[in-house]
């Protein structure tokens, strides 16, 4: 009967253990989401020069993360949204990739209809 109890404490306190990691422990990339705070559906947003693609993103709403090996703090980009695309270009050229991370593109237009980004770290 001891023997019993040992082992149910062991498996618990494993349990308990395995439910403490936090999403960050095990990060070896750059996770980029992104959010639409604009007035439109975003069918598509694409990185340019990365081969990703961000899929149906309600307003308002988040993107889930997705993984890169190396990302900037800005990055061109192209938003299908209401059968239109928009463009993003960085103003600025940034030549040094960002830590290993979370972090989010908040995507809006703004009054003339063009895209501006929001960088921001989760």
């Amino acid at each position: 009967m001891d023997m019993r109890k040992y082992f149910i404490l062991i498996v618990v306190a494993a349990g308990v253990l395995a439910a403490c990691t936090d999403r960050d422990d095990d990060v070896a990339t750059v996770n980029i989401r992104i959010q639409n705070s604009s007035r439109s559906f975003f069918q598509e947003v694409r990185i340019s020069g990365k081969d990703t693609v961000y899929e149906n993103i309600a307003v308002g709403e988040y993107s889930e993360y997705l993984e890169y090996v190396t990302a900037f703090q800005e990055m061109s980009l192209t938003v299908v949204a209401d059968s239109t695309d928009l463009n993003y270009s960085p103003a600025s050229v940034f030549t040094d990739s960002l830590p290993v991370g979370f972090y989010t593109y908040e995507l809006l237009l703004d009054e003339t209809n063009q895209l501006e980004l929001n960088f921001k770290i989760d």
